[in-house]
């Protein structure tokens, strides 16, 4: 759990934003998920969280004001641009003994399914590779991030045709820019940035990691669909609530 000086400006930052779906990651489990709702001044009626495959129980966790279905995709492997199979070591002692496995989704990939005014909508919250990797690791970072996208644009692209009703979301912690090298699969599915569209005609690239400036990290881009008031929540209280700002948009239904 987050000490009592960061969790109660989280709820307070929470009640502010006052989203009907939130997606978060980093949530430690089900249990202290439903201790964070239960802080807030109106709590979320449904939740829930799926483990994946963080060694550091970071998860992606769902507070909603709809009911909703959740899918995990920990278990996609990864593969490179051609199409094998990716190899690491799942832990030191691996690499010591050269023992390589399937190179796994690092946290996940959760779909969430729910039913808004009776549009169906899907999101599906991410949190990507993280710039920092084990010196005895056998790939980079980077390639083990691109890798996930590539995975990630492949469902998003299957989840589009097997359902062209619903609107299609992605959004949660990419730890990358919106022009990096590595999210060009999802850009190349015509996604919509549209925080990054205001951003821009306003002349401004804030952080939503703030320690770092310019670092736009934390994204909601529309698969299919079309939304407004795209935000991002900066405040002295965000900033006590977490090293990243909340990022909200309105689905229009």
């Amino acid at each position: 759990m987050k000490p009592e000086k960061e969790v109660r400006p989280l709820a307070r930052m929470i009640d502010q934003v006052a989203a009907d779906t939130l997606v978060v990651q980093e949530a430690g489990s089900a249990a202290s998920l439903d201790t964070l709702n239960a802080r807030l001044a109106s709590p979320y009626e449904h939740q829930g969280l799926v483990r994946g495959n963080s060694t550091r129980s970071i998860h992606i966790g769902v507070l909603s004001r709809y009911p909703f279905e959740l899918t995990s995709h920990r278990d996609v492997a990864l593969t490179d641009t051609a199409g094998a199979a990716l190899s690491w070591y799942p832990d030191e002692s691996a690499a010591r003994n050269d023992e390589a496995a399937a190179l796994p989704v690092q946290r996940d990939v959760v779909l969430v399914e729910m039913r808004v005014q009776n549009r169906a909508v899907a999101l599906f919250g991410v949190h990507l590779k993280s710039r920092t990797n084990a010196p005895w690791q056998l790939l980079a970072a980077e390639e083990v991030r691109a890798a996930e996208v590539r995975a990630l644009a492949r469902l998003v692209a299957d989840y589009r045709q097997r359902q062209p009703q619903s609107i299609i979301a992605v959004l949660g912690d990419f730890n990358d820019r919106w022009s990096a090298d590595s999210l060009a699969p999802l850009r190349d599915l015509g996604m919509l940035d549209l925080l990054g569209d205001e951003l821009r005609q306003r002349g401004r690239n804030p952080s939503t990691y703030w320690p770092k400036r310019r670092m736009r990290i934390d994204h909601i881009w529309l698969a299919r669909g079309t939304a407004s008031n795209p935000e991002i929540h900066i405040s002295h209280m965000a900033r006590q609530a977490s090293d990243h700002y909340p990022v909200s948009l309105e689905l229009d239904m």
